[in-house]
């Protein structure tokens, strides 16, 4: 096997000579906290696996994930990602591939069909209230994580399929997936995003670590791939036979498409789920983590608290409630989410792009055809350079005059790859967060168990609870 010489370059000492060092701090869900002490102890460009380097500058953000035909392409990390043998817009690498689904889904994601969203948006929130009342009458701490991700499944469902998967409604996460020998197989479906994402993670380090771990269908990592991917075929395929003429995101996506919604042929089933899959995970285990991680930040800090509900009081005149239309309209607010998504960083590592034809040069150093290169996300989220005090959560400083959008990479950034799913899941993801987070402090008073928020990773960098306790305001 062929590396490039790195010799100059440092890192960890395992890293220079296998990717499983890379790998194993992958399977132990905590990547992003071993490349950022790499960092901290050898400096800005660090070697992670023999082939790959990762550069924590945010001038590496416009080379590496930069637009263009000589743009760094998408890595063999994301085939990883593949769904039943069918690339979906996140995981495909064919540059004409990609162009046709980006079409697709930007019909599907276009501004006129944001605002389309917005009363399924309220409905589905109006639902989620009601169970949120409940716990108010309890008196009790729960895991509200839990209950973000049964309404971030139902938002996207109903905008995906024309109908809810129904997880508010009871209380609980079990999907049907209808395994063949068995119709009736009910799986937690967050359980099936987790370990999905966490083998993804780790076998797409190497293209090796696919082969091998691809033959092992026993592993728990395969099976929830599998029932993810049953998942998604029940969603498409009982939409497509409700003959439901509703323009939903599927209904868009096929419409592009051109597919005849009568009688899809197999292939067309197999890439609308491939595109469901995706839908699911990225739409909603993306939104749940990021208002449980934020909702935590502004309940520990009383100042920052307090003069958001102000702020939300006087846009909605006093009233407990607040239309997406008027939420939107609260810079404070819009300042709390990003400085959230900072903090927090939803998508923690870096995303791994391939050097193009020719090589490139990137903060002083040149990088030959064929080098993975990544920007981690969690590191420039928590540079004191760029931030001045990067642990803490001060939401002004996104109101202070300068730019810093670009450096906030939570949601992943990129030209080709998946730009148009990026920027699209994230209007959505915003529009949802800022409507949650609005109805949540204006209704409820929030009362956090503990000042720490734990978390793990997996592909997604993700709390393991959000332990609150409400009470009516």
């Amino acid at each position: 096997m062929f590396f490039p010489d790195f010799t100059k370059l440092l890192g960890p000492n395992a890293a220079r000579w296998t990717p499983l060092w890379l790998a194993y701090q992958a399977y132990r869900g905590r990547r992003y906290k071993a490349v950022h002490a790499a960092h901290l102890r050898y400096g800005t460009v660090v070697r992670i696996t023999p082939n790959h380097i990762s550069v924590a500058s945010p001038e590496a953000l416009s080379v590496i994930y930069g637009q263009g035909p000589r743009a760094p392409a998408k890595s063999s990390f994301y085939d990883s990602f593949v769904c039943n043998g069918k690339p979906s817009i996140f995981s495909t690498r064919d540059r004409q591939d990609h162009s046709t689904k980006r079409r697709a889904v930007s019909h599907a994601f276009s501004s006129a069909a944001l605002q389309e969203f917005i009363p399924l948006i309220h409905s589905t929130v109006g639902e989620f209230t009601q169970r949120m009342d409940e716990f108010c009458a309890k008196r009790e701490y729960f895991d509200a994580l839990l209950w973000f991700n049964y309404l971030a499944f139902d938002i996207l469902s109903d905008l995906a399929f024309g109908e809810r998967i129904g997880m508010l409604k009871q209380g609980s996460d079990l999907v049907e997936i209808n395994q063949a020998g068995n119709p009736s197989a009910r799986e937690n479906a967050i359980a099936l995003v987790d370990e999905r994402e966490h083998l993804a993670a780790v076998v797409g380090i190497h293209p090796f670590l696919q082969v091998v771990v691809n033959s092992l269908p026993f592993l728990s990592g395969n099976k929830a791939t599998s029932g993810l991917e049953e998942l998604g075929r029940r969603q498409v395929l009982k939409r497509l036979l409700s003959g439901d003429t509703r323009n939903d995101i599927l209904g868009k996506l096929i419409a592009a498409r051109g597919y005849d919604v009568r009688s899809p042929n197999d292939d067309e089933i197999a890439e609308l789920t491939a595109e469901a899959v995706t839908l699911l995970i990225a739409g909603s285990d993306t939104t749940s983590n990021s208002i449980a991680a934020t909702l935590h930040f502004i309940a520990i800090n009383p100042r920052v608290y307090t003069k958001l509900l102000g702020f939300l009081l006087e846009a909605s005149s006093g009233q407990n409630n607040l239309s997406y239309e008027q939420a939107k309209d609260v810079p404070y607010l819009h300042a709390a989410i990003n400085e959230g998504l900072r903090l927090h960083s939803t998508t923690a590592i870096g995303l791994h792009r391939s050097a193009p034809t020719g090589g490139l040069v990137c903060c002083g150093h040149f990088f030959p055809e064929g080098t993975e290169l990544s920007v981690p996300a969690w590191t420039i989220g928590h540079d004191a350079e760029l931030w001045g005090d990067p642990e803490v959560f001060r939401p002004e400083r996104w109101l202070e005059g300068k730019e810093k959008r670009q450096y906030l990479l939570s949601f992943g950034k990129g030209p080709r790859a998946c730009r148009i799913l990026i920027s699209n899941l994230y209007s959505l993801a915003y529009m949802e967060m800022i409507t949650v987070l609005a109805t949540i402090l204006l209704r409820y008073k929030v009362e956090v168990r503990s000042s720490e928020l734990e978390t793990a990773e997996g592909f997604m960098h993700k709390p393991l609870h959000c332990w609150i306790k409400l009470n009516f305001r």
